[in-house]
């Protein structure tokens, strides 16, 4: 069978490697679409292939580059899936994307038996003209979508989409258990946050935390860039607390297993705000997966996942008395806290894992290519 795949993320390599598992499970003739380059915060990056994909790559320009619901493919792409000729498309982007739409409409004209996309977004949003109807053009017209929670499921239902749906998570590779066995668990324990340093990813509730904790031996590891930084290296100097952090600026997304591999407890103390919410949580499967356990706040999806995998505890967001808390009975209890972070890594490799993922992915898009579910013309 042969699919295409659309995807703005893969231009980030590491993200082609679901693919890569998809490849190894199915058989199936793959080819990605993605952006020649990709404008982000922290700088242009280009098109690169990953190792673990072996199909075929098509980079092309975009117009809106870093723009995630707005951009749009320049050109080609319906050219693209006239050689290729797929037997189903899916389009990892949400409903609403341009990009959706577009490549929904050129996978029609090429005569694709099965569409289907991607969704995080666990708000219901109204978007405006013509956003609202292109939104509504790509329910109709799919026969296959992918929300990563159920929350975002019940979404989607309730804006209007009826065909076939799969919850289908982030995935992450878990390493063997050799490589676990080498973490070095002398000295203090140590915490850390990996991520962006924005006002709704709660950070400052961890600086706080710290503060509360003078009286036992804690280090913590700030890993990101963001708008926040300086506002935060500020609430450090005012909390004295700057002999126990280190600030590791931007982590390439290849680098990232590395500041894992040095934490105990990863703590994850986002805060909702009025338009958004924690979508998914994919540091806590990859804090996990390295071998640390998580604390994180109830923002979103995040004490579902928590939940699910039993590898570590939850508090209420914005609550640094309760974070410092966890950290502190990490610190009386070591052995608890290993016992935690391995049943998280356990259950990480149990449904997290990208081959695991990627049969699921497999199954549905066989059965929609079977029977497909769009109603609309």
């Amino acid at each position: 069978m042969r699919l295409v795949v659309v995807s703005h993320p893969c231009v980030t390599p590491v993200n082609q490697a679901f693919y890569g598992a998809v490849e190894r499970v199915s058989g199936w003739d793959l080819t990605i679409v993605l952006p020649r380059a990709w404008r982000n915060e922290y700088g242009r990056q280009q098109a690169e292939r990953s190792e673990a994909f072996s199909g075929r790559l098509e980079p092309l320009p975009v117009v809106l580059q870093g723009n995630i619901p707005l951009h749009v493919y320049r050109a080609r792409l319906a050219r693209v899936f006239k050689q290729v000729r797929p037997d189903a498309v899916y389009v990892h982007h949400e409903p609403y994307g341009l990009a959706t739409a577009q490549a929904f409409r050129a996978a029609l004209r090429a005569g694709a038996r099965s569409l289907g996309f991607y969704s995080a977004q666990n708000l219901r949003k109204r978007f405006p003209w013509p956003v609202s109807v292109l939104e509504s053009w790509v329910y109709r017209r799919a026969d296959y979508a992918f929300p990563v929670s159920e929350r975002v499921e019940q979404v989607l239902r309730a804006k209007g989409y009826s065909a076939r749906s799969h919850v289908l998570p982030l995935t992450v590779e878990v390493g063997s258990e050799d490589e676990e066995s080498r973490r070095d668990r002398n000295g203090p324990l140590r915490v850390g946050y990996v991520g962006r340093l924005a006002q709704e990813k709660g950070v400052d509730s961890l600086l706080e935390a710290m503060s509360l904790l003078g009286d036992v031996d804690v280090r913590a590891v700030i890993a990101g860039e963001g708008p926040d930084r300086e506002a935060l290296e500020r609430q450090a100097r005012r909390l004295r607390i700057e002999d126990r952090l280190e600030w590791t600026g931007y982590v390439p997304h290849d680098r990232i297993e590395e500041i894992y591999r040095r934490l105990d407890l990863v703590v994850v103390p986002s805060l909702t705000v009025p338009n958004w919410t924690e979508q998914f949580g994919r540091v806590v499967i990859e804090a996990l997966a390295a071998g640390a356990a998580v604390v994180t706040s109830d923002s979103g999806e995040l004490p579902t996942l928590v939940a699910e995998t039993g590898g570590g505890w939850t508090f209420p967001e914005g609550d640094a008395a309760q974070l410092a808390a966890a950290i502190r009975s990490s610190v009386v209890d070591p052995a608890r806290l290993r016992e935690v972070a391995a049943r998280g890594r356990a259950a990480v490799r149990e449904r997290y894992a990208p081959d695991v993922v990627a049969r699921q992915f497999v199954e549905v898009v066989r059965e929609s290519v079977a029977e497909p579910a769009a109603s609309g013309p």
